[in-house]
């Protein structure tokens, strides 16, 4: 079985929550949550559990988490590894 792996934008716009709808979701700021849509920030464990909680998906299946680690290193931003 195959999980799906979307960037963490692709799966706010997939649960049709803005920003500051997940913002408010999971405790975290709209800054925050913008730093790791464009991966200036890695995130902390705590952090990744409360957004994939809010998303309905597990950390595994965000890609910036997969990338902060190790995960998917070698893909691009285009791409996701199955």
């Amino acid at each position: 079985m195959s999980e799906t792996v979307r960037p963490l934008r692709a799966w706010r716009y997939a649960r049709a929550l803005g920003l500051r709808e997940l913002s408010r979701l999971t405790g975290l700021s709209p800054q925050t949550i913008t730093a790791l849509e464009h991966g200036r920030s890695r995130g902390y464990p705590a952090t990744w559990r409360k957004l994939s909680a809010a998303l309905g998906v597990e950390p595994e299946q965000i890609l910036e988490y997969r990338r902060a680690v190790g995960l998917d290193e070698g893909t691009s931003d285009g791409e996701a590894a199955r």
